[in-house]
């Protein structure tokens, strides 16, 4: 009890002076804050809590030497040892170019074009394509060619046969199938060049009419060592079959406009034979076949060493009578290639 007095005593002088005040405060103050390691153990998070581990920032040139470097769109690589720089102005793409792979143009003429992701190469090559190329044969335009053909040779012959219209007056339907009826024989009373040059250049222009309209076999030159050549040019040759067979004896054709083969000649003779239903399509595919060689062969030579646009345009439309048809048939010059100009 002496010793609690004694304490009180000396407290209650210490509280009478001002730096007594001070002392007594700070002491009380420490015993105050003697439990806070207590609690702050408390306010911990639990031992299963995350890990949070700190920031790291790494720069490029902190990468090991063995190890490349990151990359990020919109940087390109830098030299070892350097550090990454943002690219030129003209290199700047948007962000989808940026995330796609870049394409490579080997034939590309300038150095620009390889900035292009994705260039467009169907200007110098149509073979390339593009979003609106088919890539299906064409039926609708072949079908309309092929009756823009047929519709022209029946106007011709309408102009130069007198035969021919005095025989569009009768019986539609009967005088068509008495024709057809009369279909027999090889000679039809027509001469060599009727029979074995036009209707040969006949199958081969609407042979090239199929061609024109076909994706598979537009762009093929002459190589006679391929399958996919000849594929393309049996092709032909089937479509050139039917073209034959309406023409001749078909609703739009020499038996049904103007009647051919319903009188017979004055030797006894008809004039509706088999000869143009077989020249037509098989020798107007190898005359076709043969105006490709001369294409590839000599045209294409000619060319080298000639560039005076008319005498190659002349060239292409002489040496080539079934591709020059088919060309005009789908509004286009004689002379048009699909994969080369008449000029440089």
């Amino acid at each position: 009890m002496q010793i609690c007095a004694n304490v009180t005593s000396v407290l209650q002088n210490l509280a009478n002076r001002s730096w007594g005040r001070l002392a007594c405060l700070t002491a009380v103050g420490l015993l105050a804050l003697a439990p806070t390691p207590v609690w702050a153990q408390e306010a911990l998070p639990p031992d299963d809590a995350p890990e949070i581990k700190p920031i790291r920032i790494t720069r490029l040139s902190d990468q090991p030497a063995d190890q490349p470097a990151p990359q990020r769109p919109g940087l390109r690589q830098a030299p070892a040892g350097d550090e990454a720089f943002p690219p030129p102005a003209s290199e700047t793409r948007n962000t989808l170019n940026t995330l796609q792979p870049e394409a490579s143009a080997p034939n590309s003429k300038s150095s620009s074009d390889a900035l292009i992701p994705f260039p467009n190469n169907a200007a110098n090559d149509p073979a390339a394509g593009d979003a609106t190329t088919p890539t299906r044969f064409q039926w609708g335009e072949a079908f309309r060619q092929a009756m823009f053909f047929n519709a022209l040779q029946h106007i011709l012959r309408f102009a130069t046969e007198d035969g021919t219209r005095k025989e569009i007056v009768g019986p539609f339907f009967r005088d068509w199938l008495q024709s057809i009826r009369n279909l027999r024989g090889w000679r039809d009373g027509d001469p060599f060049l009727v029979n074995y040059i036009g209707h040969p250049i006949m199958g081969a222009a609407s042979g090239y009419i199929q061609i024109h309209n076909d994706p598979q076999g537009q762009y093929l030159e002459f190589a006679p060592t391929t399958k996919a050549y000849w594929k393309s040019r049996l092709k032909a040759m089937a479509w050139s079959a039917v073209y034959s067979t309406q023409f001749e004896i078909g609703p739009i054709s020499e038996a049904s406009l103007g009647n051919v083969g319903r009188a017979p000649r004055p030797d006894g003779k008809s004039p509706m034979a088999y000869v143009d239903l077989v020249i037509t399509p098989t020798i107007g595919t190898l005359w076709l076949v043969g105006e490709d060689a001369l294409d590839k062969h000599l045209i294409q030579w000619f060319e080298r060493r000639v560039r005076n646009p008319f005498w190659r345009g002349m060239v292409r439309s002489f040496l080539n009578p079934g591709r020059s048809v088919a060309n005009a048939m789908r509004f286009k010059w004689p002379w048009y290639r699909d994969r080369r100009k008449l000029y440089d």
